[in-house]
């Protein structure tokens, strides 16, 4: 290895364990392998220094974007729980790797770093796709079911987390006028059979349709 190819992945690496805190996934980001940056810390005293000072720093920052974090939960009502959510959203650029989620981790004595997000954790990802398919659906079990998320966890993060309870609420509501509009208009369609159903309905009995219609025309349209 060149020294001029060494340098560039000192650097690389070094920038990325700065921004994530973890060796893991920073190697990974720079393209070096584990087994490089260790023999290197054990070889080279000033990297050493270099990796300490990097986690320090990136320590430094998660910590500031967590008590940030929890300052803007206690002005909308929320309470984050010890070691739960607080600051799990990564900086800009570090929100995946390799296909995968990142979510910003912590310890209960106070540590702070990227970490991948374990399956059926809530991560801000995961709550949009869930609230996208609860406006879709307006079904929680088969919105859930779409994230992979059970009912119990889904309930115990809506109860530790008011504003996503009130995001759930709002996303349900969408759904239900969208479900409605578009039974609706399948309910028409079987008046005009030249048109076609929306998309995503699947099969509605007759009697299904004109209950719908009945429902949305007592409420005004």
């Amino acid at each position: 290895m060149s020294a001029t190819t060494s340098e560039k992945r000192r650097a690389s690496f070094l920038a990325a364990l700065r921004a994530t805190g973890n060796h893991t996934i920073a190697a990974e980001r720079a393209r070096v392998s584990r087994r490089w940056v260790y023999w290197r810390k054990a070889h080279d005293p000033a990297f050493a220094r270099e990796c300490a000072e990097a986690l320090r720093q990136a320590q430094d920052r998660l910590r500031q974007q967590r008590r940030a974090t929890l300052r803007d939960a206690s002005s909308t009502g929320s309470v984050a729980p010890q070691g739960e959510r607080g600051n799990m959203k990564p900086p800009p650029c570090w929100g995946s790797q390799d296909g995968e989620e990142l979510v910003v981790n912590g310890s209960a004595l106070g540590s702070r770093r990227i970490v991948r997000a374990r399956a059926g954790q809530w991560t801000p990802r995961v709550e949009a796709r869930f609230l996208a398919a609860l406006a879709a659906c307006a079904n929680v079990k088969l919105a859930l079911r779409a994230v992979g998320i059970t009912p119990g966890s889904a309930y115990l993060h809506r109860k530790r987390w008011p504003d996503f309870a009130r995001r759930w609420d709002a996303a349900l509501a969408t759904g239900r006028v969208n479900v409605e509009r578009d039974l609706v208009a399948a309910a028409i369609g079987l008046l005009d059979p030249e048109l076609e159903p929306p998309a995503g309905l699947g099969s509605m009995s007759v009697a299904q349709a004109i209950t719908v219609a009945r429902i949305t025309a007592r409420r005004g349209g």
